[in-house]
């Protein structure tokens, strides 16, 4: 793909990864031979008084609404990698010029074709498109981008209803204490736990009543900061909310008014 203006194989995600996991394993196994470390991790084990316990288990309605969260969310993921497969590159402004992209998930564009006259010669956002096969794409349909943002924004909506009834009974019930943080000292135990991860060697499981620090922390992230923030991103990208407050530019799938003279594909 194409980041600006320089191209990256996405293959080396592989071996940087290997090699970015084994080295991480490495570190924490050693920060583990410290008798300094050996003794702050058994003072921050992860749990204990820094936060209370919920002894009342996991009730019927949370788990229902973590089904329907993955439930809703797996259709958002495959109708939006629909979107991205009809229109494979992310701009600044509401047209598709080749070369303008900033972001491009296929292949250069060829020399012959990045000239937008004549017409006919013109290389359009559906030049760029990818079929899906039918179990990645949306069901049934495999090349339709239109009814793809249906499904898109129809599972959002019910993705935003789900959340919004978490919200209220989370807070109405005991539950809320699994992931807010009411303590500092959450952070140094998130960081010991982090490092017993790293090492292989896992803190004690205490899931049941009480999240350990790191747990805590990446819920209280998915769930009060990452969820609001996919939320407002999502409608900055409506053309709609973007022409409504001028940002200039859509996302991918984008209906939005593009110039006379552009030769790109309309969707």
């Amino acid at each position: 793909m194409r980041i600006g203006k320089r191209w990256y194989s996405t293959a080396w995600l592989i071996p940087i990864s290997i090699v970015g996991l084994v080295i991480g394993i490495a570190v924490c196994q050693q920060l583990r031979t410290y008798p300094a470390v050996q003794s702050w991790i058994a003072s921050h084990p992860g749990t204990g008084d820094f936060q209370p316990p919920v002894t009342t288990g996991f009730p019927l309605w949370l788990r229902i609404l973590h089904f329907l969260n993955l439930l809703f969310m797996l259709f958002i993921i495959r109708s939006g990698i629909q979107i991205l497969a009809d229109h494979p590159r992310l701009q600044t402004d509401a047209g598709s010029t080749p070369g303008r992209e900033l972001l491009r998930l296929r292949g250069p564009v060829p020399p012959d074709r990045m000239a937008q006259v004549p017409p006919e010669r013109a290389w359009t956002a559906k030049d760029d498109a990818v079929t899906l096969p039918r179990w990645l794409g949306i069901p049934g349909i495999r090349h339709s981008i239109g009814l793809a943002r249906w499904w898109h924004f129809s599972c959002d909506f019910l993705w935003i209803l789900t959340g919004v009834v978490f919200y209220v009974l989370l807070f109405t019930t005991g539950q809320w204490a699994r992931v807010v943080p009411t303590n500092w000292s959450v952070i140094p135990n998130a960081i010991s736990t982090a490092i017993q991860y790293g090492s292989l060697q896992f803190p004690a499981n205490k899931g049941w009543t009480q999240y350990n620090g790191l747990q805590i922390l990446a819920y209280f992230v998915a769930v009060f900061i990452a969820a609001p923030l996919a939320f407002v991103t999502g409608l900055l990208q409506a053309p709609a909310i973007a022409a409504k407050f001028g940002l200039g530019w859509a996302g991918a799938g984008s209906t939005a008014r593009r110039p006379a003279s552009s030769t790109s594909a309309s969707w």
